[in-house]
């Protein structure tokens, strides 16, 4: 009887463990990160040495910018689907690719999966955003975060395209995006992102 109750008991403790890691993990994995204020307007000459390029490569195209961490693993994901979402544009956006790097960092610091699938990308650069300056500037604090400005280079986007966490999939986000990017919009939309914070002098969050 005696070992019975200390089996039910295990059981019982164990079962509420792996309740409260479950429960741990949901919320990890839909808890979005924190955003800051895009600029509304894409001022090219914001962007210093980046803006040339930008002007050269988009012309009357929209600008997607992607602000990412290299380590960050949830990123994987929004790049496979922005991998995915591309083919089916009318016309590809000139994307240009901010890969946060340490301010004491060389710049093979940022070389990842995420860095080489993202360089395989159609009409796509990568920059390195030396101390998280350029994403700080454009409100970008989460890995993953997407801004789409039109030809008329208002702000459309803001937000991620992944339903939450390190997961694929078409999601709101994702959908709105590709719709924007097909159909020019006066408006902007929202969207919470799912990533590791971009900070500069640390680590993504695991």
């Amino acid at each position: 009887m005696k070992a019975r109750l200390i089996h039910l008991f295990a059981f019982i403790a164990l079962t509420l463990i792996a309740a409260i890691g479950f429960i741990n993990l949901t919320d990890y994995s839909t808890r979005p990160g924190a955003s800051g204020i895009a600029p509304e307007r894409l001022d090219l000459a914001d962007l210093s040495d980046v803006s040339w390029d930008l002007e050269r490569t988009a012309g009357d195209t929209p600008v997607l910018l992607f602000f990412y961490h290299p380590k960050c693993p949830c990123t994987a994901a929004t790049v496979r689907v922005l991998e995915r979402l591309l083919p089916r544009t009318k016309s590809p956006p000139a994307i240009t690719a901010f890969a946060y790097c340490p301010q004491d960092e060389s710049d093979e610091w940022i070389q990842s999966r995420t860095t080489e699938t993202l360089s395989h990308l159609d009409n796509t650069r990568i920059v390195i955003d030396r101390g998280g300056e350029l994403s700080a500037r454009f409100g970008a604090m989460v890995s993953g975060h997407i801004l789409l400005y039109g030809s008329d280079r208002r702000l459309s986007f803001s937000g991620g395209i992944t339903p939450y966490r390190g997961h694929e999939g078409d999601s709101p986000g994702s959908i709105d995006l590709l719709h924007r990017i097909n159909s020019p919009h006066h408006d902007c939309r929202t969207w919470a992102v799912f990533g590791c914070s971009i900070d500069a002098g640390r680590e993504p969050e695991q």
